[in-house]
C-alpha cells in the first residue's frame, strides 16, 4: 500500500516578519470577581477597566464572567512584560478592544504602552475564555525582525 507522507500545514497566526518574545498567560475565579464587585463596586471597575470594558461587559445579563476575562488579560499582559522588583503598572492602561464575538485586540496605554515599546515589542495577540466558573487568557508580545 503506498501512503503519502502526509505535512503538517503552518499553524503560527503571527506575521512572519515579526518573532515571539514572550507569553503570559492567566485564569481567575468568576467568583473573585464578583465578590470584588460587590465588596468594592464601581471603585473596582474605575481602577481595572477602562469605561469602554465596564459598559460592554454590563450589556451582558451577567458581566462577571466577562470582566473575569479581561482581567485575567490584563495579568496575562503583566506576565508577558515581566516586571522587575518594584515596577508596578496600571491595570487601566490595559485594555481589550473588541465588542463582538471572536477575536479581541489589545490596546496599551500611557506608562504601559511606554513599557512595552522600551521592551521592545511591536504587537501582541490575545486570547480569552470564559465558563460558569474560571475565566482564561494567553497573551502573546511579538518584536518586529530587524
Amino acid at each position: 500500500m503506498d501512503r503519502k507522507k502526509q505535512t503538517r500545514p503552518e499553524t503560527q497566526s503571527f506575521n512572519h516578519r515579526e518573532k515571539m518574545l514572550s507569553v503570559g498567560n492567566d485564569i481567575v475565579e468568576n467568583e473573585r470577581i464578583r465578590e470584588l464587585l460587590e465588596k468594592h463596586g464601581d471603585r473596582f471597575l474605575k481602577r481595572v477597566f477602562t469605561e469602554e470594558e465596564v459598559a460592554y461587559c454590563h450589556s451582558h445579563k451577567d458581566p462577571v464572567p466577562f470582566l473575569a476575562g479581561r482581567f485575567a488579560c490584563k495579568e496575562a499582559v503583566i506576565k508577558a512584560l515581566s516586571l522587575g522588583p518594584g515596577e508596578v503598572l496600571d491595570m487601566k492602561e490595559i485594555e481589550l478592544a473588541g465588542t463582538g464575538f471572536g477575536k479581541k485586540t489589545l490596546v496599551i496605554h500611557g506608562k504601559t504602552e511606554k513599557f512595552f515599546k522600551a521592551k521592545g515589542f511591536t504587537s501582541s495577540s490575545v486570547s480569552i475564555s470564559h465558563a460558569d466558573h474560571y475565566s482564561t487568557a494567553v497573551v502573546i508580545l511579538y518584536q518586529e525582525k530587524p
